[in-house]
């Protein structure tokens, strides 16, 4: 499992490297579509982010996560990073301003 956090400008989803990574995705055929972090709880999107990845979605893209959002993702990880549902997952979370 692979973690990657944008800040800053590159942290706007509305224009950033998350509509980016989600252009590229659309070029292969997948589908992410970018989840509101402002709409979940710490604990709801880890629940989100759980859910997605049993499903077999292997890039997901977060925008307008906050600081603690991210800390608890990050510490998430070190947790569930050994299960199989994980391997090769990508997570790509923004920062909101």
């Amino acid at each position: 499992m692979q973690i990657q956090v944008f800040m800053g400008n590159a942290g706007n989803g509305k224009t950033s490297k998350l509509q980016s990574v989600q252009e590229r995705l659309k070029f292969t055929g997948a589908s992410a579509p970018i989840i509101q972090a402002g709409a979940y709880g710490e604990d709801s999107l880890l629940e989100i982010l759980e859910v997605r990845a049993a499903g077999g979605q292997r890039e997901i893209l977060v925008d307008g996560c906050s600081g603690q959002q991210i800390l608890k993702v990050l510490e998430w990880q070190s947790y569930v990073e050994h299960k199989p549902d994980f391997d090769g997952l990508v997570i790509h979370l923004a920062r909101r301003d």
